[in-house]
């Protein structure tokens, strides 16, 4: 046993190696190019710093995020010796703007570089989404990461979660932990409605730790969220905060339809009890918050857009996480990366990879809607081309048209098929080896 147990613990010393192959960034950066060589993260990495103070709120945070992923930061005066060096521009970068960075991996280390901390804060954010995804779970010895530049800015100013929590259930640990998770995807502001007696102590606390990960927190009192004399939020949709715009406002979007995210996000017969209507994440992931033919005026006057989430006396913890969670990464991608920029294909294979990196954290998510998409394109008169697929990428789906239920033993799905007319047919997702659903039944028209 004796020996066994040390064959166990030299195991665990000598740790695993990763090696990342391909980089899946959620928001997607303005500008990232992968290239072929490689630089290997050991866990007692060294860095550099230039221009930001040693005490720093951004450099503390910089290591405790590097030490929550099993690396052992240490710092060095000369950038020559260092790992990953973090730089803050002496002069002004004026394409980073106030949050943007520049993070460039190279065969001889890492280095990172930004106008402000909010940036370089960001560009940590990048770098340890680079990591592997379970780095927070696994202790890796070493990890070699792709030769890449990434450059990087908002779209939007104002990317925000509105938290109402007045019937006093969710709690500060909460608000802490989505915090962490608004900054690991550079969400930047927490709204909060708070219960009447909720302890100022805790509250001040929560909001100066959101504060070192460049988050505001504004605490909304009894009368709502509106509370601001320079920013409205306009919830009933688009015409609303244009005409709020006209009146020269600031205007922060946030239309039920794409940002409530109390309501059902897949089908509702297999979803914990929510309110009626559905956003999906793909339907968030398709929010605009500049409506077509907004003129650039009006346009500039639209600063970002708002998820919602309000608590019920029946809520917990980990329910609120289910609701906010992938939805909330959807949102993050529209209010930060170019608009044109945005493809749905590539957005849900990466939600994959960060579902697995937020389980490693611990946090509660949604798998996503499976109810099945169909693409119908007429072949002749009678018969139509038929594609389908799911929100969750890998998701098998097993198929009969001969008006039996679908099992396991089924055809599965595996490209477009050509289909009659008024054939029923009827179809079973499998994800991860789990039924998901039950079966839907289609008619093909």
């Amino acid at each position: 046993m004796a020996v066994a147990a040390l064959v166990l613990l030299l195991a665990a010393a000598c740790g695993r190696s990763a090696t990342v192959t391909e980089l899946s960034v959620v928001p997607e950066p303005v500008f990232m190019v992968q290239k072929e060589g490689s630089y290997t993260l050991h866990s007692s990495l060294k860095m550099s710093v230039t221009g930001i103070g040693q005490n720093s709120p951004t450099l503390k945070y910089v290591m405790k995020a590097l030490r929550s992923a099993h690396f052992r930061p240490s710092l060095v005066s000369a950038s020559q010796d260092s790992d990953v060096e973090l730089v803050l521009n002496d002069t002004l970068n004026t394409e980073l703007g106030d949050e943007g960075y520049l993070l460039e991996v190279r065969s001889g280390g890492i280095r990172l570089s930004a106008n402000s901390a909010a940036g370089l804060l960001y560009g940590c954010q990048t770098l340890l989404q680079l990591l592997p995804a379970d780095v927070t779970r696994t202790a890796y010895a070493a990890v070699s990461l792709p030769e890449c530049t990434i450059l990087d800015y908002p779209r939007f100013g104002w990317r925000g979660v509105a938290v109402d929590d007045s019937c006093g259930v969710l709690g500060m640990k909460f608000m802490r932990r989505m915090v962490d998770a608004m900054s690991l995807y550079k969400l930047n502001r927490l709204r909060l409605r708070l219960p009447a007696d909720a302890d100022t102590e805790d509250v001040a606390g929560m909001v100066e730790y959101a504060a070192s990960q460049n988050v505001v927190v504004e605490v909304m009192d009894s009368c709502g969220w509106d509370v601001e004399t320079d920013t409205v939020f306009c919830t009933n949709g688009f015409y609303e905060g244009l005409e709020r715009a006209r009146e020269g406002c600031d205007v922060v979007m946030s239309p039920a339809e794409y940002c409530s995210f109390n309501r059902y996000q897949a089908d509702a017969r297999y979803q914990p009890k929510a309110d009626a209507g559905v956003v999906t994440l793909s339907r968030v992931y398709g929010f605009e918050p500049v409506p077509e033919g907004t003129t650039a005026r009006l346009a500039e006057m639209i600063v970002g857009a708002c998820g919602c989430y309000t608590a019920k006396a029946e809520s917990d913890a980990r329910g609120a996480e289910y609701m906010l969670l992938p939805r909330m990464l959807a949102l993050a991608e529209v209010l930060w990366s170019p608009a044109d920029g945005r493809d749905w294909g590539h957005f849900r294979r990466k939600v994959e990879v960060q579902k697995d990196r937020l389980a490693a954290r611990g946090y509660n998510y949604c798998e996503g809607s499976f109810t099945p998409l169909f693409a119908a394109r007429r072949v002749d008169e009678t018969t139509m081309n038929i594609e389908i697929a799911t929100e969750v990428p890998n998701t098998y789906i097993f198929y009969t048209t001969d008006g039996t239920a679908p099992t396991r033993e089924s055809a599965v799905y595996i490209g477009p098929v050509n289909l009659q007319r008024g054939t029923h047919i009827k179809l079973l997702p499998v994800y991860k080896g789990v039924d998901r659903d039950s079966v839907y039944e289609f008619v093909i028209k």
